[in-house]
Parts: structure tokens; sequence; C-alpha cells
């Protein structure tokens, strides 16, 4: 969403960086920009949730609000969910890399920044038994092993 608003120039509406020279007028006009393309962007589900902001500012910080939760509950959450994901092997790898790439990033989001040191060694052990020669052609032969290099070692087997 902030790519959007910043490709439509009014990123400004929500950071409040305006130059000094920038007319009340125009700042409206940007703020009903900002505002009415985060509204068509939302499901109704979630224009539901906000309920009735007045500028696009509000509306932002209030989808901050309801989805950058940086508890500790939530973050114990996603942490063991993180290091108890399994790949699904009714989804295809794909599939499966982009659900443990949104956890990353939802546990990055909650100010953990040690997250990556950790992705390759959880997702080596989410891989199933079956695909064991896999696990160990990755794991073995390697001075180190990162993200990348266990994506690609699952892209290489046959996924069924």
């Amino acid at each position: 969403m902030k790519g959007i608003l910043i490709q439509q120039k009014v990123f400004k509406a929500i950071d409040g960086k305006y130059a000094d020279t920038v007319s009340d007028d125009k700042k409206l006009e940007n703020d009903e920009y900002a505002y009415s393309s985060i509204i068509l962007n939302l499901s109704d589900y979630v224009i539901r949730k906000v309920g009735k902001q007045e500028s696009a500012k509000e509306l932002w910080k209030k989808l901050e609000g309801l989805y950058t939760e940086t508890s500790l509950p939530s973050k114990l959450f996603l942490l063991e969910k993180f290091f108890r994901y399994k790949l699904d092997l009714s989804k295809n790898i794909d599939e499966n890399i982009d659900d443990f790439t949104k956890l990353i990033q939802d546990i990055k989001l909650t100010g953990d920044k040690n997250i990556d040191d950790y992705s390759p060694i959880v997702l080596l052990n989410a891989i199933p038994e079956t695909y064991g020669d896999v696990k160990a052609a990755i794991k073995y032969g390697r001075d180190n092993v990162n993200l990348e290099t266990v994506v690609s070692g699952l892209r290489v087997k046959k996924w069924t």
C-alpha cells in the first residue's frame, strides 16, 4: 500500500513531510487521494474493522494498530509457529516457500532482527523424512547454509 501511495505522490499525507510552500488545499487533495486509495484496496471485512477515520493518516495509524501488533504474546505465537513449521506436501514448493517467507516477515515486523540467522535451520527441519536425501545433500559438504541454498535444494527435487 505504501508503494501505491508513493507512486501516486500522496504518501506525504501519511508522513506529513510537506514542503513549506505546499498549500492547505493541496494537502487536503493529497489526503483525499491517499484516503481513497487505501479504502479502495481494503476488503469489506477490513473496512468494517477500521471504522470511520477522518483522514488518511488516521486510517493508516488504525491499520498499523490492527496489523502490526508487536505484543509479546503475538511475537511468541509467531515464533512458536516458525519453529514448528513443516512443509505441506499437498502444496507445491513455491506455495510452501511463500508461506515460510510470510512468517519470517511477520516476525520481523515484531522487531526480531535475528530471525534470518535461524531461517535456514528451521526450513531444513521442515523437510519431511521422505525427502531425507535432499536434506542430506543440502547439509553436508558445505561451510555454511543460507536460506537460498535450502530453497534451491528443494527446487531441484521433484515435489509431488
